[in-house]
């Protein structure tokens, strides 16, 4: 492979087969047809009806179908039909909504580069990007995005935005001259790569390398497929499993004593099936599906797109947030942060709006005051950027350092009038030698201004005054050093610093540059820097208190991660740098990261090795990033986060939820999101359960006693499928409760149910048993038939489905204190369930259908008492087993 970076400009396009004027049009077909065209492979998507099939691979599922299958076989055709609608129902909800979500990521792709300024056939051509090849020589200047890995030939200034690809925020300036084999990537300064942004200047550059073989494309390689299950979709499987073999069991001891005793082999085999029903909870893949549905529904309005619907309950369960720096803790915009003139003036706002406020000792100013206005009027006349608001955003043209300049004036109220007051005549650029820019203005009121800004110490070098509170005076010793003092402070707190000078001319003063930089007024100092996210400290410190722990996993400069941890609280002193990373065992490195939050100049290879070393200790990880150099880590981690605006098209499709405002905060709201979904899918779980448990306890306690079976298959299959789905919706969408973001994240190896819900479901279960098999028995003896007593049974049964649905709202605090508006849904499902009971009992088709008949009133009253044992039972257990986290 050729090392682009040791070659000369020259040697580089004899060795692609190019010149200066670029390839003719018949070598730039031939080498297309060779390399392909200049895209991104994606990862190849499978069929639609592929991806629907593949709903029908769920455990759950699987067991309904089998149920489905002995129904048909038994001749009750009717129950199969209905179990295999409700499945459909269930493959047809998820299947649409990851149809929704992955048309929702369609529309936020774009192209990473769609046109480029190509010289063809010697003349400068625009053409799509995605026909550039090796060899062709293309034009680049401030605001392109980079087509393709390319070798620089000559430049103007040049500055590229590299962020993208190495998670540093700051502008690197380029050099065509050739560099030793050894050179890092990230210093290449001779080599510009695919996705990333001139900032200023321009080139020409020969393209070395186009789609899967530019750095990019190596990068996305890394990519591997995740190797496991999200947590849900396993703890499913377990309950599903341990629910079946519990169902299989009983249907076959069942089954077995009903031939031993002698009774006809069909109606055995119809009790077996009744057992079956009861035993699987039909409902719970669709009220998964459905909180899943709903809560994708509630994060797409507050700007989280979820493209897998159990990618949710992984964000709820999430220990650990890894986060990457640039644009996504910190706006990725330079902000002036902090101004030094005979006084400290801190800046308020971040990025480029134009909003904030000028404070000295936390005392707002006047930034038209004498030392701020002279010290912003130099930021501007010295400066060749500009600031933009494009409708939705404010944007700066040019340099991202300079664009910082015009934010802070315009933040003083002070950059229309400066523009207005003054001509520019010359300017001395800045370049790596000079480290200064300097600038000469006509003023409107007569006479010349000169301008400076550049590195501290070469500004004051040509200072020989400088201002003070009591106006201009000589410069002396002790004033040099207390500049110097201040940079460096700022300095160490990961600030780039910038100092300002200026002075008067008249029109016949020579406008040499040793005697415009001469003899200068030293004017002061600012520091800027990428700030943290306004919204980004709140967010991490609702993050902790909910016990996730936020690591910042950068490939920015140590001082940087260091200056922004401590501002949010990620960190304190510690940072583990790459290259330590690279010395560390995989051991080292899981004892290591125990302690330390922050990683600064690391790779991607380095930010999967840290997520992994974070899996292995047992951690739920999300890995929010925008760049391409997050993407590996994106896939890695159990979720991956990406931003939609910012984001590279590769970190999008290595992510499960994209971010459509590129806001942390949107992260925590959806994280907050995913645990009231857990929790909704957990009371769904137990709802259901105990409903199921106490079905199956029902039918086998009555058979084993000697009674009739208390009820058939069809009245099990109507509870389960529409008695008990009504409610079920609402508790999908039970609102959050206070508390749910001041509660540790649940461990990732904690079954459904866990011990605590377990106990809690079985205790529901005892009380609905008891008070079934109690009605049923109670009806039989009173000499009812055996219809009224298995209505009974089923009214009963139903009623108290009911009632534990509300009881079933929170798993820790009493309903009875709870609004019983706040969920509306809930209520409207109750009252549905009930008239479906009602239905059953008193139309008089579904009476010849079910088996049933009208009840009287002394039934009811026996009902209605019976159920609120239910209400009083889930109360008890509430206040009785609060240790084992219900």
């Amino acid at each position: 492979m050729t090392s682009w970076h040791t070659l000369t400009s020259d040697e580089a396009l004899s060795a692609l087969g190019s010149g200066p004027s670029g390839l003719n049009s018949e070598k730039a077909r031939r080498l297309l047809a060779d390399h392909g065209q200049n895209l991104l492979e994606g990862p190849k998507k499978p069929p639609l009806w592929r991806t629907f099939l593949g709903k029908f691979k769920e455990y759950l599922v699987i067991v309904l179908l089998f149920a489905a299958l002995i129904s048909f076989i038994a001749g009750e055709s009717a129950n199969a039909y209905v179990i295999l609608g409700i499945v459909l129902l269930v493959a047809v909800i998820g299947f649409l909504q990851e149809y929704k979500a992955e048309r929702a990521m369609e529309a936020l792709r774009g192209m990473q580069a769609p046109q480029a300024d190509v010289f063809r056939d010697g003349k400068l051509l625009t053409l799509p990007a995605r026909e550039l090849v090796p060899g062709d020589v293309i034009f680049l200047e401030a605001g392109d995005k980079v087509p393709a890995d390319c070798r620089i030939l000559d430049e103007t200034r040049l500055e590229v935005i590299e962020a993208p690809l190495t998670g540093e925020s700051m502008p690197v300036k380029k050099d065509p001259a050739p560099l030793s084999e050894a050179t890092p990537l990230a210093d290449r300064k001779n080599m510009i790569f695919m996705g990333t942004i001139i900032s200023y200047g321009n080139c020409r550059a020969v393209i070395t390398a186009t789609g899967r073989n530019t750095e990019l494309g190596r990068i996305s390689s890394l990519i591997m497929p995740r190797p496991v299950d999200p947590p849900l979709k396993m703890k499913l499987e377990q309950l599903a499993k341990r629910q079946a073999i519990l169902v299989l069991v009983i249907s076959l001891a069942v089954f077995a004593l009903g031939v031993t005793r002698g009774y006809p082999i069909i109606d055995t085999l119809i009790t077996a099936i009744a057992l079956a029903v009861a035993g699987v909870p039909e409902a719970l893949p669709f009220v998964v599906t459905l909180a899943l549905a709903f809560g994708t529904q509630a994060m797409a309005r507050k700007g989280a797109i979820i493209r897998s619907l159990p990618a949710v309950e992984t964000l709820g369960s999430t220990t650990v947030i890894c986060t990457d720096k640039t644009g996504t803790l910190t706006t990725g915009e330079m902000t002036v942060r902090e101004i030094h003139t005979y006084r400290s003036v801190q800046v308020t706002g971040s990025g480029y709006e134009p909003v904030g406020k000028f404070l000295h000792n936390g005392l707002a100013i006047d930034p038209g005051s004498e030392d701020i206005a002279q010290l912003l009027k130099i930021g501007v006349l010295c400066n060749n950027a500009d600031l933009n608001h494009d409708g939705s955003k404010d944007r700066i043209i040019g340099d991202p350092t300079e664009g910082a300049l015009i934010v802070a004036a315009k933040k003083g109220g002070v950059l229309e009038e400066i523009r207005n007051s003054y001509i520019e005549i010359v300017e001395y650029p800045f370049d790596s030698d000079r480290k200064r820019m300097t600038t000469v203005h006509r003023s409107e009121i007569g006479g010349l201004e000169v301008s400076m800004k550049g590195a501290p110490e070469i500004v004051l070098e040509r200072c020989t005054f400088i201002a003070c509170s009591q106006g201009i005076r000589p410069m002396t010793e002790e004033d040099r050093t207390a500049v110097r003092a201040a940079s460096n402070d700022m300095a160490k707190r990961a600030m780039r610093v910038l100092a300002f000078a200026w002075k008067h001319m008249e029109e016949h003063e020579p406008l040499e540059i040793g005697w415009v930089e001469s003899d200068l007024i030293f004017a002061g100092l600012m520091g800027m820097m990428d700030p943290p996210r306004s919204e980004a400290k709140e967010a991490i410190r609702i993050c902790q208190n909910a016990g996730i722990r936020p690591i910042m996993i950068t490939g920015d400069h140590p001082l940087t991660a260091k200056a922004i941890g401590r501002e949010l609280g990620i960190c304190q002193d510690e940072v583990i740098e790459g290259v330590q990373i690279e010395e560390m065992s995989d051991e080292t490195l899981q004892s290591r990261i125990k302690d330390v939050s922050t990683f600064a100049r690391v790779t991607a290879e380095h930010k999967v090795r840290i997520v992994q070393a974070l899996k292995l200790q047992g951690n739920v990880v999300a890995m929010t990033g925008d760049g391409v150099n997050d993407a590996p880590a994106l896939k890695a981690a159990d979720i991956g986060v990406a931003m939609g605006r910012t984001g590279t098209d590769v970190a999008k499709e290595a992510s499960d939820m994209v971010i459509t405002d590129d806001n942390f905060a949107t992260i925590v709201s959806a994280v907050e999101e995913g645990r009231r979904i857990y929790d909704n899918i957990r009371k769904g779980a137990s709802y259901l359960l105990s409903v199921s448990f106490a079905e199956l306890a029902t039918i086998f306690l009555g058979v084993m006693i000697g009674l009739p079976v208390p009820l058939l298959a069809v009245q099990i299959l109507w509870i389960n499928v529409i008695a008990e789905e009504f409610p079920a919706i609402g508790l999908a969408v039970e609102p959050a409760h206070d508390s749910i973001m001041n509660k540790k994240p649940r461990s990732p190896k904690e079954p459904m149910p866990s011990r605590g819900l377990m106990i809690y479901t079985l205790g529901i279960s005892g009380a609905i048993v008891i008070g079934t098999l109690g009605l049923y028995a109670q009806a039989l003896e009173a000499g009812q038939d055996l219809d009224y007593a298995r209505t009974v049974a089923f009214m009963g049964l139903g009623l108290f489905t009911v009632c534990n649905a509300y009881c079933s709202r929170s798993l820790e605090g009493s309903v009875l204190k709870m609004n019983p508006l706040a969920n509306k849904k809930l209520i409207l499902g109750m009252v549905a369930s009930i008239l479906s009971l009602l239905a059953v009992a008193y139309v008089p088709f579904m009476q010849s259908i079910f088996g049933t008949t009208a009840l009287g009133i002394q039934s009811w009253g026996m009902i209605l008492a019976a159920s609120s044992m239910v209400v009083i039972v889930s109360e008890a257990l509430k206040k009785a087993v609060p240790k084992l986290r219900l």
